[in-house]
């Protein structure tokens, strides 16, 4: 979400709402596994910092050389990096989870259930189909750096809360069942809170650093700047 964008409408904010308590309902009512949700926020999460790296080099850092990526060769090279940075992605983002669920109940999960495979399946399709478009809306629009930044700051923001709340013991405490059902509730409230006032979420990421993000826009305007306040040369 572009931190400059306008509050919600009404009407969206209910959508987003209902979005993001769906899960805690479905444990209630509709007999949903608390460890089959919180795989799934995993690979959303992952499925989400994975585009906006792809992104990132597609719209704003080129190849090595600062260039488009075009033709198969440069493609295979982002493919390949792809590969390498989700290896390094993953394993913290798996953290919070090894510590309320344990691995047991991860290969527990993936292993006996067909359905939670076939609805990661799913949920991964709809990624890359939101990908797609977050591609075509950056391809029209000047502000891809502020865009992207902003929402890999939602991502790192949730997820260090889910992190933070593992870390301190509490939610460890609450056993696997109850601990999932906690880390569930802090994802579907960050969740909320990040996306209605996505500057908390760049404070939070970025440790309470007050000072602004410069882009490169920034800088190229004030470089500018700088070159139209200079004198004329006698």
């Amino acid at each position: 979400m572009d931190p400059t964008s306008p509050r919600r409408s009404p009407e969206a904010l209910a959508s987003l709402i209902a979005v993001s308590i769906t899960p805690l309902v479905g444990i209630l009512l509709l007999g949903w596994k608390p460890a089959a949700v919180l795989m799934s926020y995993l690979v959303d999460t992952f499925v989400g910092f994975c585009v906006v790296i792809a992104l990132t080099m597609i719209h704003v850092t080129g190849d090595e050389h600062d260039t488009p990526i075009q033709g198969w060769r440069r493609w295979s090279k982002l493919a390949s990096g792809m590969v390498f940075l989700s290896a390094l992605i993953l394993i913290p983002l798996m953290l919070p989870l090894l510590g309320v669920l344990g691995s047991d109940v991860i290969v527990d999960t993936v292993l006996e259930s067909s359905a939670f495979r076939a609805g990661i399946v799913l949920q991964v399709a709809m990624s890359v189909f939101a990908a797609w478009r977050a591609h075509r809306v950056l391809s029209a629009t000047h502000d891809d750096e502020r865009i992207l930044a902003a929402r890999f700051l939602f991502l790192t923001a949730r997820w260090m809360l889910m992190f933070l709340a593992v870390a301190v013991g509490f939610v460890t405490a609450l056993g696997p069942r109850f601990g999932s059902f906690a880390l569930i509730a802090i994802y579907a409230g960050a969740s909320i809170w990040f996306e209605l006032y996505p500057e908390h979420a760049m404070r939070f990421a970025r440790a309470g650093n007050p000072k602004p993000i410069v882009y490169q826009d920034d800088l190229e305007a004030r470089a500018a700047k700088k070159r139209g306040s200079r004198p004329p040369s006698s």
